[in-house]
């Protein structure tokens, strides 16, 4: 492990390594021997998470994994995790390509899954933290042996990347993310998100049943999707969408 403090960013410290089981591992072990705020990278995972108990493909391929945990002082968690993702994708890709959030917190350029966000709570101590993960394909992931939901999209694709002008850019952009206002957040969220309105999905609430239905708009928050499926509304706050119709 290498220890690396971070100047004039809330986290203050970055923790590199080689390979872990899960980023996110690595930061509850951090909270629990004492450490009250951090960001931890990896070269590459054995057990990297996604959502819905899906696997994220973590190979050292030049790949970012990363989480961080702070206390839980503030809202709008995946939302922040969202526009943080999506401030540093967009540094890169510019005017080149169409960068989107794809509710809730996955990041599309030209529909391809570039970045996706996991987020739980952890309480040690009686204190409450939050634990956030955040993978970003700097370079394409081997889809070889990997059966991927959505199709998946890399930055290098759409501009002249390397891995640690990404992480470089990500880290300040989580720092940025937590430490704006509510109100700016859910601005620019809605601005991200609101292409999804109108769009007839596929979507599934166990990865068992598929559905299909129209997207016509989300709570004010943005933790709760709405969706007509033709035969009754559904407002759901988990759930993955498959692909758009």
């Amino acid at each position: 492990m290498k220890e690396e403090f971070l100047p004039s960013n809330r986290f203050e410290k970055i923790y590199r390594f080689k390979e872990v089981t899960s980023t996110m591992d690595v930061c509850e072990d951090l909270i629990k021997s004492g450490v009250c705020k951090g960001i931890v990278v990896a070269d590459s995972q054995t057990s990297g998470r996604g959502r819905n108990s899906k696997k994220w493909v973590s190979e050292a391929n030049g790949n970012i994994y990363l989480s961080f945990f702070d206390e839980l002082n503030v809202g709008l968690i995946p939302q922040r995790c969202a526009v943080a993702s999506f401030l540093a994708a967009g540094f890169f890709v510019k005017e080149r390509a169409e960068v989107r959030i794809k509710w809730a917190n996955d990041i599309l350029i030209d529909l391809g899954k570039v970045s996706g966000v996991i987020a739980k709570s952890v309480i040690s101590d009686n204190k409450r933290f939050y634990v956030c993960g955040i993978g970003v394909n700097v370079f394409p992931p081997d889809e070889s042996t990997v059966k991927f939901v959505w199709r998946p999209a890399s930055l290098s694709g759409f501009a002249e990347v390397t891995t640690e002008k990404v992480l470089d850019k990500l880290v300040e952009s989580i720092s940025c993310a937590f430490s704006a206002s509510s109100e700016e957040i859910l601005l620019l969220y809605a601005e991200k998100t609101g292409w999804m309105i109108g769009k007839e999905i596929v979507f599934s609430q166990d990865l068992i049943n598929n559905e299909k239905g129209r997207i016509v708009g989300f709570s004010d928050d943005f933790s709760v999707v709405k969706i007509d499926t033709g035969s009754g509304m559904k407002e759901l706050s988990a759930l993955s969408i498959l692909s758009i119709i």
